[in-house]
């Protein structure tokens, strides 16, 4: 069709001037201008799509598939109850801020919550974690959820702060293990795989979705 003629003539080399002279035919033939003018911008605004978000889809996608995970295997998310009481930071007992009556479950987990007294070691700020699974209604197994398409620095600097994370946790708080899940095809790459061996030395168990999947009875 003529599209497909048009668009063999851009790519040509010796056509480098096509997309210029195509332009001003565009300008000066088809009065674009004039089209433009005659859109109603209000119309226009109000019935054009707004673009997926997928980036935020892409980067949330780990941990959706981690809450179905959980939910599909009895678990509660108690988000809803937390946020109606504006807990953002989580007490080691989770009855000194909420009646046990109310939970009516034991098998609960929350979602970008702080503990109680548990900081970053790097720069001694409160570390809120992407998700907390809770043992007899106490915050127990705490979780960083991430995806990796590709490397980059964002891959080293948060392999760091797991790292100090995991140490840390490990020294001065006996009731609480912190676990890593990421995902991505990074981690089949030459660089990823080795990067997960090294990380096997800081790390008792990395999951992938897949095997939290297989293992979330473990919690």
């Amino acid at each position: 069709n003529n599209f497909s003629i048009l668009e063999k003539r851009i790519l040509k080399s010796e056509f480098e001037d096509f997309s210029i002279r195509f332009s001003n035919y565009l300008l000066s033939n088809l009065n674009l201008n004039e089209v433009l003018d005659s859109i109603n911008i209000k119309t226009y605004l109000k019935n054009k799509r707004i673009p997926l978000d997928v980036k935020g889809l892409h980067g949330n996608y780990p941990k959706i598939k981690i809450i179905k995970t959980l939910e599909s295997n009895g678990y509660k998310n108690i988000d809803c109850l937390l946020n109606g009481k504006g807990i953002h930071t989580l007490k080691h007992d989770l009855c000194q801020q909420i009646d046990s009556c109310v939970l009516n479950n034991d098998k609960i987990f929350c979602t970008e919550r702080y503990i109680e007294n548990i900081i970053k070691p790097r720069d001694n700020k409160p570390k809120k974690f992407d998700l907390v699974i809770f043992s007899n209604h106490k915050p127990k197994y705490l979780f960083e959820i991430n995806f990796y398409s590709t490397s980059g620095t964002k891959i080293g600097i948060n392999q760091n702060e797991y790292v100090d994370l995991n140490e840390y946790i490990k020294k001065n708080f006996s009731n609480f293990k912190f676990y890593w899940i990421t995902d991505g095809n990074y981690w089949l790459t030459t660089d990823g795989k080795a990067r997960f061996l090294n990380l096997l030395n800081h790390f008792d168990k990395i999951f992938n979705i897949n095997i939290f999947k297989e293992q979330v009875n473990y919690f």
